[in-house]
């Protein structure tokens, strides 16, 4: 595909975002919506969306494509982790600052915004392989990625550290929502080569349609939310969003892009990992009492510059 003909996908799903900023400005979304709406979402809707996914594919990937997939995706993670603390550590972050470029630069919206963008440029069966790819995701977002903004607000706080059983305790209520346990789930089905779900396979792909359109609109309000002007201006925010929509994904692709030879597998690890900072890092920098500001900046600027750099990184695939 080229530039343009991606450009124009992801410009598409900007207009239902720009619907969510109408229909904030007009009093139709507010916080209080956009709370019940990302609770519908993430419980009800995306775990249908994922299971349903099966049945967009006509033939099931083969068991080594998925395997290597999830394997490539857990690497893809480290690597990204190496470099949000080499770059946090080059750009001199104030102690208050740090846990937040961390989480922004390991972590991307893979969920929220991976799953549309992803079905846009590939196709429906992409969801598919962005599932699996997404496990690891649900593993470390919920329980690294939180510890991190925890460890930020620890350090800022002088609060020791949970011992170790509290800490596993809480990795794993963190990890388990309804989506992980789709995503396994739909790992079954493949395995199991069961690709067709009959008329449960129709309810939940009609549930599953809501997602998208939900999830753009409440993003559109969320964006509604913010001084443009305040969330340009942090330098920081600049640097970790050119690491996390640039650097990652190349990084990836150099360095995995030689295992996963599968040309789909391939291009939704290496643009899954081009996706904006992961939304839910304000969620628990509220949560743990650290200033979501620096975080809300990440997001901003890198949901912006999205719609340029997920086209350039889908044609290097």
């Amino acid at each position: 595909m080229t530039f343009m003909t991606i450009f124009l996908q992801m410009l598409t799903l900007c207009i239902p975002i720009v619907g969510g900023i109408v229909a904030a400005r007009a009093g139709f979304l507010d916080q209080k919506m956009n709370t019940a709406l990302t609770r519908l979402v993430m419980n009800i809707t995306l775990p249908c969306m994922v299971v349903s996914s099966v049945g967009a594919n006509e033939t099931l990937p083969k068991t080594p494509v998925l395997l290597t997939l999830l394997a490539a995706s857990t690497a893809g993670y480290a690597i990204a982790a190496i470099i949000a603390y080499a770059i946090t550590a080059l750009m001199r972050t104030p102690a208050t600052e740090r846990s937040a470029w961390h989480f922004s630069i390991t972590f991307g919206n893979v969920g929220f915004i991976g799953y549309p963008a992803l079905s846009a440029i590939f196709g429906p069966q992409a969801v598919l392989y962005a599932a699996i790819a997404n496990i690891p995701f649900n593993l470390f977002n919920f329980s690294i990625g939180a510890a991190m903004v925890k460890a930020g607000a620890q350090d800022a706080q002088g609060q020791r550290a949970l011992s170790l059983g509290n800490r596993l305790r809480e990795l794993a209520r963190d990890a388990a929502n309804p989506t992980f346990f789709a995503s396994f789930i739909l790992l079954a089905l493949v395995l199991l080569g069961i690709h067709d779900l009959g008329i449960l396979g129709d309810g939940l792909t009609t549930i599953g349609n809501f997602t998208t359109p939900a999830v753009l609109l409440m993003l559109g309000s969320t964006l509604a939310s913010y001084n443009a002007r305040e969330m340009l201006g942090n330098w920081r925010a600049y640097v970790a969003g050119a690491a996390r929509l640039i650097l990652v994904p190349c990084a990836i692709l150099f360095i995995l892009g030689g295992f996963v030879t599968d040309p789909l597998a391939q291009g939704v690890l290496v643009v899954g990992s081009a996706m904006p900072a992961a939304s839910n890092g304000v969620l628990f920098s509220l949560l743990y009492g650290v200033d979501p500001k620096p975080m809300m900046q990440a997001n901003f600027v890198t949901i912006v510059a999205s719609i340029l750099t997920i086209p350039l990184i889908a044609l290097m695939v």
